[in-house]
């Protein structure tokens, strides 16, 4: 959402990024103004409760919608009580922020959208007790809509569902993964391949090998004659162990943006920002998804060719693959093209007034 906030600036708006406290340095770091609202959840923890069947709904329910109602109880009221004071025109929220659509329905002012990749919530409704529930109720409204006023699209429709009930308007994916700096190593090009292995930030959270598979991603590549950068947190480091020559454990932030261009595979866990980070670079995958949206993003990748649900013990051939047949990248380049044609964010911010009516 970030390029969209700026495009939004620099084109004359008056943007706040509101979410809980422990966001403030994330959204400032990107150069935009925060308001806090609400009280600290720990994700990993609640996300851990979701996956383990430990909330009342049960299963991997709760990672799309419990969590997400956990998150809107604890900020809805602060956001509420902030949009009635600076009084908004627009409300842009993503896609599982039930206090946003809330929000914008409470203050009566549009609601837009805004996806991150292939359109997941489409495949999860929002519960009847929620939707007429007391996240809607205390402020005197009898059902949540079930629609956004504008969807903003940032995935290319070889990847994307079909569109609900809702307007969709398609914008270019343009990466954000954080504060960047680009290290010398990679002012030149490789002098062999470039594979990226990273996991998200959210799998080097929890517990459990079978959830944070880098290391043993790495050990089954590190015999490929392939150059390996590793971009996870840097406190996970010590869980890959002695490293050989031809892998690089990044010692820093490494964003996956200025990453990703100079690499002929990237695999990951199938987190959106990852997976369209790496369409946007039209760099083949190979996802090994854990949980429920991962496999989403990895079943609706594979539509398109661009890349594969990898095999743990068949990973190394799989990207022996990617790198031999044409087939992967100029899949992986088609996509990566389209996304090129789509309205970037100054075209939709510039536009909005005009979409909404």
């Amino acid at each position: 959402m970030v390029p969209l906030a700026w495009a939004l600036l620099a084109a004359g708006h008056e943007v706040r990024v509101a979410s809980q406290p422990a966001m403030l340095p994330i959204i400032t770091g990107s150069g935009l103004p925060g308001v806090a609202v609400g009280a600290d959840l720990d994700f990993a923890e609640v996300f851990a409760a979701g996956i383990n069947g430990d909330d009342a709904d049960g299963g991997e329910v709760v990672t799309a919608d419990g969590a997400s109602v956990r998150y809107a109880e604890a900020m809805v009221d602060d956001l509420v009580a902030f949009g009635r004071c600076w009084s908004p025109d627009l409300l842009v929220h993503e896609p599982f922020n039930l206090a946003g659509a809330v929000t914008a329905q409470v203050l009566g002012i549009p609601a837009v959208k805004h996806l991150w990749g292939a359109d997941f919530t489409e495949l999860v409704p929002i519960a009847e007790d929620v939707a007429t529930g007391d996240l809607v109720r205390r402020f005197g409204i009898d059902r949540l809509s079930a629609s956004a006023d504008l969807v903003l699209d940032p995935c290319p429709p070889a990847m994307q569902v079909p569109s609900g009930s809702s307007p969709r308007w398609p914008m270019r994916f343009v990466p954000y993964n954080g504060t960047a700096e680009l290290p010398p190593w990679l002012w030149q090009p490789p002098t062999r391949p470039r594979i990226c292995v990273t996991w998200g930030t959210l799998m080097s959270e929890l517990d459990g090998s079978d959830l944070f598979l880098a290391p043993r991603v790495v050990d089954a590549l590190a015999e490929s004659d392939v150059e390996i950068v590793v971009a996870t947190a840097p406190k996970t480091r010590p869980r890959f162990g002695a490293l050989p020559d031809n892998v690089r454990f990044a010692d820093g932030p490494l964003a996956l943006h200025v990453v990703l261009p100079g690499c002929q595979a990237v695999v990951h866990q199938g987190g959106a920002g990852t997976t369209m980070t790496a369409l946007a670079a039209g760099v083949p995958q190979v996802i090994f998804p854990a949980i429920v949206d991962q496999r989403f993003n990895a079943t609706q990748l594979e539509s398109t060719g661009a890349g594969a649900v990898g095999e743990l013990d068949a990973v190394a051939a799989q990207v022996h693959e990617l790198l031999t047949e044409p087939r992967w990248r100029t899949a992986a380049a088609e996509l990566a093209e389209h996304n090129r044609t789509r309205p970037t964010p100054a075209q939709v911010a510039a536009d909005l007034p005009r979409l909404l009516g």
